[in-house]
């Protein structure tokens, strides 16, 4: 067991005790081991030729959490001693969920500024009944550019399906939405600094993040997600173009004073992405 959960365990005895310690070993071998949490059969990983190339790349070029501040948010960690009321926090990939802004603001009674204008995210936060005081949510998306794109469908049965700048999903069908650089929404809500940034955008986050660091803007901290081809071959070739510009971020961000943690999930089928907390020292 690595130093870092051993640490996050005494956290736990000290606050909720010997029981709070048990909880939190059995709750971590259910999401290891329950299909119901990891969305297949336990350790399918291992016989998948991508979810291995994957695992192997996280090793070699990311670093293990060492940090016991390091603390679940909702579906994200964060480091927690660096956020506070005035934090300024962004998340673009809304999707179908708001566990990890709602945690957020009502740990903090912070705001929150959410952007997603795919079709799933527009219906669901119309639906959706949450504290529009501290989250702000804008049907816009993040790119390189302050132009309408092409996101491409994931699937054109699903009338709420998201959506794939890069193409992801390698679909012929797409729609063109709004999107706005980094630098635009910050303009636009006057801002000049983010504590927290998160990133779900389904292929896109490469371009938009070497666009940030082009622009030299430095949020605190940045959760996202690196997700390489859904189809069901596996393209070598393909992997390693993939893995190299994953590789040359992770340099740019060294270089930039950032600590660059994977993030091990054990739900929503393991290793299939690529997830990373950039954390500025």
């Amino acid at each position: 067991m690595n130093t870092y959960i051993l640490n996050r365990l005494k956290r736990t005895y000290k606050l909720k005790g010997f029981k709070g310690v048990a909880s939190t070993l059995f709750n971590y071998l259910g999401r290891k081991i329950d299909p119901k949490h990891v969305g297949e059969l336990p350790f399918k990983y291992l016989f998948l030729k991508k979810r291995r190339y994957i695992k192997k790349f996280n090793e070699k070029y990311l670093d293990k959490l060492d940090d016991k501040n390091i603390i679940p948010f909702g579906n994200y960690l964060l480091k927690s001693d660096f956020i506070n009321s005035d934090s300024i926090i962004y998340t673009f990939g809304v999707g179908t969920t708001l566990h990890f802004e709602e945690k957020l603001s009502e740990k903090y009674k912070c705001r929150v500024w959410c952007y997603d204008p795919t079709d799933c995210a527009v219906e669901f936060m119309r639906d959706r009944d949450y504290d529009k005081k501290l989250i702000n949510y804008f049907e816009y998306g993040v790119w390189i550019n302050d132009e309408k794109v092409k996101f491409y469908t994931q699937d054109t049965n699903i009338k709420n399906s998201g959506g794939s700048i890069t193409n992801l999903f390698e679909s012929s069908d797409f729609k063109l939405l709004q999107c706005n650089k980094l630098s635009t929404f910050m303009k636009m809500n006057n801002h000049s600094k983010i504590d927290v940034l998160k990133m779900d955008i389904e292929g896109a986050a490469i371009d938009v993040l070497n666009n940030i660091l082009d622009e030299k803007i430095f949020p605190t901290q940045i959760v996202v997600e690196f997700e390489f081809s859904e189809s069901s071959e596996f393209d070598e070739d393909k992997f390693n173009i993939w893995k190299n510009k994953v590789a040359n971020l992770i340099s740019r961000f060294r270089l930039n004073n950032y600590k660059c943690y994977n993030l091990p999930r054990y739900s929503h089928q393991p290793y299939s992405t690529t997830e990373v907390l950039f954390v500025r020292k």
